[in-house]
């Protein structure tokens, strides 16, 4: 057997493997007698018709495994000789043989070669983790909201910041109902005894602040909507309504005072409840520090290594990101028609992430190796970052 090499682009070697004529002879011998055994041919019993005949019947058959056993019986032994670490088989390609011998070429992608960047000594300077008390009363006002109850308004009352507020509800533009100009948007056009909790976010801004304030049976008319220019639907984008809404009734939130408050949340006093709160938001914010360094270290080490990796591995990338998208779709409720009409930015995204993934994945497999990081598979990127981290400047 003798072989040659050819270096191609982006993380690819033509591997050119020719056979003499005893090693040729040899596969097709193996190959027919392996015919010969089992074929069935018509007024023969299984391995007793004539190699001639075998070789008429099962030409093309022949031929699809003398080709496969070449591959495979001589194709590990080439790269070993090459000295070429396989990442995969990209082609087979000019596949020919005959009693002279045989030869092939295989497209083999093979790990990048490129300049290990700077790692030691990067510049990451760590940020304050400190909670300030206005993060902290946010925090405890949130938890108290959570654990409010809600009861029936009582007569004269009226509508309050995180209310439920039962409505009716139509709407205009330019004296139109709204679904003649988006069919789709109904839940914009009208509605009846229609329950909304009178918070951002939670509907129309212009719906919510005019409920505000409002009492039961009370009605308004004329009030002013605007509607977005780039997220509201199709018809609708920039337009203005009007619309005229009813309160039916309403049911009041009602926060827990401190005693309850502490009772509920299983603390032992305000003062220890506050306390744990700010524990818990200090948590988070190292926790947010870390992953930020991690990400910093991340970025410097890609900005200053620029490389092709192999297609194989980019692909497999981009079928697990993609998998994760879809499945983060399908809870997030996004239709199949926003992925058909976003479908180019969306791959192009997905491939420069997947690209962005193997290469720093071989920029950690040679730091580990460099510094002889003892590392297993799963823990890579952990050991490395925090190799990397442990080595930079403020």
């Amino acid at each position: 057997m003798k072989t040659n090499t050819k270096k191609l682009d982006k993380c690819q070697v033509e591997l050119n493997i020719a056979l003499d004529a005893e090693e040729m002879k040899a596969i097709v011998k193996d190959v027919e007698n392996a015919f010969l055994k089992n074929a069935q041919i018509p007024g023969f019993r299984r391995g007793k018709a004539p190699l001639a005949l075998v070789r008429k019947n099962f030409a093309d058959s022949l031929k699809q495994e003398t080709e496969r056993a070449m591959f495979q019986r001589k194709c590990g032994d080439a790269l070993k000789a090459e000295n070429i670490e396989e990442v995969a088989i990209a082609d087979v390609k000019d596949i020919k043989y005959g009693d002279e011998g045989g030869e092939y070429t295989v497209v083999v992608e093979v790990k990048p070669t490129f300049k290990l960047p700077t790692y030691k000594g990067l510049k990451i300077a760590p940020a304050k983790v400190d909670v300030a008390d206005k993060e902290v009363d946010e925090q405890l006002a949130r938890l108290r909201v959570a654990y409010a109850k809600y009861e029936d308004a009582k007569d004269g009352e009226a509508v309050a910041e995180g209310d439920f507020a039962q409505i009716d509800y139509k709407g205009t533009v330019d004296g139109k109902a709204i679904v003649e100009l988006a069919p789709d948007a109904k839940i914009v056009d009208s509605a009846t005894d229609y329950w909304v909790q009178v918070e951002e976010g939670r509907f129309l801004p212009e719906i919510l602040d005019a409920v505000k304030g409002m009492k039961a049976g009370e009605k308004k008319e004329g009030v002013k909507a605007k509607f977005d220019k780039e997220s509201a639907p199709e018809g609708l984008k920039g337009k203005k309504a009007l619309y005229e809404i009813t309160l039916k009734k309403f049911r009041r939130r009602i926060l827990p005072d401190d005693a309850q408050f502490v009772e509920t949340a299983h603390a032992e006093s305000m003062e220890k409840l506050v306390a744990s709160v700010r524990e818990q938001l200090e948590k988070r914010r190292e926790v947010e520090e870390k992953r930020r360094r991690e990400n910093d270290a991340v970025e410097a080490l890609l900005k200053k290594a620029d490389f092709d990796v192999p297609a194989s591995q980019v692909r497999r990338a981009m079928d697990s990101q993609l998998a994760e998208l879809a499945q983060r779709a399908q809870y997030s409720g996004l239709s199949a028609d926003y992925f058909k009409e976003n479908r180019e930015s969306i791959l192009k995204d997905v491939e420069e992430n997947a690209v962005r993934q193997v290469r720093i994945f071989y920029i950690f497999k040679a730091i580990a190796a460099e510094e002889k990081l003892e590392v297993t598979d799963e823990n890579l990127g952990e050991k490395v970052i925090e190799f990397v981290l442990a080595n930079t400047k403020e």
